[in-house]
C-alpha cells in the first residue's frame, strides 16, 4: 500500500478481474448469499499467493418511491417548479431499487500457499466450478486494500441483476402495484 489511501483504492478497484461470475443473478424476492474466493499476491513476496474465502450476503432489493409532493422550490425558476410539478404528477411511473450487502464474517477463512499466481489461480476455479455452487466467484486482486474487490463484485453483481430484479417486480406487481 501506498501512503495515498484514495489511489490504493482505486487502484484496487480498477485490477478487480471477476474470473468466475456466479451462475445465477441476486435474488428478487429474497437474501443471496455469494461465497467468494479472492486469490490475491503477496505484494512483497513472490511466489506467496493468498487466498480468502467468505460470504457476501445481498439483501433483497427494496423498491423506493420517491415522494415530489414533499419536495418544494423556493428560490427556483418556472422551469424548475414546471419540472417538479411534471415529476409530481408521473411520480406513480417512477421506482428505485436499492440493494444492500453484508460481509459475513462467520464463514471467512484465508491461507498462504507457495506457487505462481495462475497455478493456484487455475486450481480455484476449477474446485468452483467442480463444486457446481451457482452464487460462487472467484476473483483476483490486490492484497491490500483486499476487501474493496469484494464492493466491486459486489456493484457488478447488482448492475447484472437489475434488469431481472426490475422484470420480476414488474411482473409481480410490486414495483407499481399492478398485478397482471
Amino acid at each position: 500500500m501506498s501512503d495515498n489511501r484514495d489511489f490504493d483504492r482505486w487502484y484496487a478497484a480498477r485490477q478487480v478481474r471477476i474470473l468466475v461470475s456466479p451462475s445465477h443473478r441476486l435474488e428478487t424476492f429474497g437474501s443471496t448469499l455469494v461465497n467468494y474466493h479472492l486469490i490475491s499476491e503477496l505484494e512483497d513476496f513472490p511466489g506467496k499467493i493468498r487466498i480468502r474465502e467468505g460470504r457476501l450476503e445481498a439483501h433483497q432489493p427494496l423498491v423506493i418511491a420517491p415522494h415530489f409532493a414533499e419536495v418544494t422550490t423556493e428560490g427556483f425558476s418556472e422551469e424548475a417548479r414546471r419540472y417538479v410539478e411534471f415529476l409530481r404528477a408521473n411520480e406513480d411511473n417512477m421506482r428505485i431499487l436499492q440493494y444492500g450487502y453484508h460481509l459475513k464474517s462467520d464463514n471467512f477463512s484465508e491461507q498462504i500457499v507457495t506457487d505462481s499466481l495462475a497455478a493456484v489461480t487455475e486450481r480455484v476455479k476449477a474446485a468452483v466450478l467442480e463444486s457446481g455452487d451457482k452464487f460462487a466467484a472467484v476473483l483476483q486482486g490486490v492484497d491490500e486494500p483486499w476487501d474493496v474487490a469484494l464492493v466491486e463484485l459486489w456493484r457488478r453483481e447488482v448492475d447484472r441483476s437489475a434488469g431481472k430484479n426490475i422484470k420480476e417486480l414488474e411482473e409481480s406487481g410490486r414495483l407499481f402495484g399492478k398485478r397482471k
